[in-house]
């Protein structure tokens, strides 16, 4: 990897509501277990361990997949 590339990764969050959950990119290479984070499209999340029906049924957040899509070389 070059200096200017740079880690993201996805993780399902809740909404305010804790009903609705999205898959949101965020900086860095993995989840290290912190409770909040902005997520690359630049929205507050509360984070927490997903479950493996969280990561299938959250949709992922196309703003974040907009950005990060206009960040590559």
């Amino acid at each position: 990897m070059t200096a200017t590339q740079t880690y993201h990764y996805w993780l399902p969050v809740p909404d305010r509501t804790g009903y609705r959950w999205t898959r949101h990119a965020f900086r860095g290479k993995r989840w290290d277990g912190r409770t909040a984070e902005t997520s690359v499209c630049n929205i507050q999340c509360a984070m927490a361990q997903p479950s493996e029906l969280d990561w299938f049924q959250a949709p992922t957040c196309q703003e974040c997949t907009k950005i990060l899509l206009g960040e590559q070389p």
